[in-house]
Formats: structure tokens, sequence, C-alpha cells
């Protein structure tokens, strides 16, 4: 029951590190010991697909809201940003978010909300995060392997 527990501890954690945790997907990882670490992925993945979902409807709310245009409008450097981004992912789309996301260590909410902002398809743009979510684990769990080989 206390695998369940964490499990789920993982899926809501991918959830909220999609949503507003501003911190890196693969940290579930250091319960390694306690977790099996292949539920624990399949978890991972299944939160930072909703949590990228969820993601994506906020950012096209807020990019509807006059707030927002109004402070796209005044500040320069964000509409450099705004273009900039719109262009990425009209040219590279789901495959820019995948590539973006797979690194390790490096925190996805921003991201994600950029990419939300100026994306359209939410199903494919939350499969590319939560693909992205399994090979920055597997990179993760092969480097510490590595490390671990070299070591002994």
């Amino acid at each position: 029951m206390h695998e369940l527990a964490g499990l789920f501890l993982v899926f809501l954690y991918e959830v909220g590190a999609a949503v507003i945790l501003p911190t890196p997907a693969e940290l579930p990882l250091v319960t390694y010991k306690w977790l099996p670490v292949g539920w624990m992925t399949l978890f991972a993945v299944a939160g930072k697909i909703l949590g990228s979902y969820l993601v994506f409807f906020l950012g096209d709310r807020l990019k509807n809201t006059e707030r927002f245009q109004t402070w796209v409008d005044r500040y320069r450097p964000l509409q450099a940003i705004m273009r900039w981004s719109e262009r990425f992912v009209r040219r590279y789309g789901a495959f820019a978010v995948f590539l973006l996301l797979c690194i390790p260590g490096f925190p996805d909410t921003v991201s994600l909300y950029l990419f939300a902002i100026v994306g359209q398809r939410p199903v494919l743009f939350a499969l590319a995060a939560g693909a992205a979510t399994a090979v920055r684990f597997g990179l993760v769990i092969l480097g510490v392997w590595s490390i671990g080989q070299a070591a002994a």
C-alpha cells in the first residue's frame, strides 16, 4: 500500500511540476530504493501528460486576456520572445516541445507555458511532454548507472 501512495505522490508531483513547480521532472527518481522505477516512470509520465494538458488550457486562457495582451504590447523583449516562440513552435511543432523537455535537470514549467501560449494541439502537446519525461528519466537512470559502474 505504501508503494501505491508513493506512486500517487509521484503522479501529483509531476502534475505540479508541469503546472506550477519550478523543479526538474526527474526529482522523484531519488526514491528509486523505495519505489519500482518502471512504475515510477509510468506514473510520472501520466502526471506530466495531465499537467501539460492543464497547462495548455491555462495558457490558452491567459493569452486571450486583455491584461496579457496589454503586457505583451507594452514590453518589447516580451514581444520578441513571443514572436520567436511562435515561429519556433509553428516550424517544429510538438517535436520542439519533446526536444526541449528532454534536457535532464531543466525545469520545464516555463517552457510548457510558453509552448502552450503559442501552440494549438493540446493532446499532441501533452503526449510530447510525457514522452520527454520518459526520456529524461531514462537518461538520468543511465547516467546514475554509468557513474555506479565507473566507481565500482
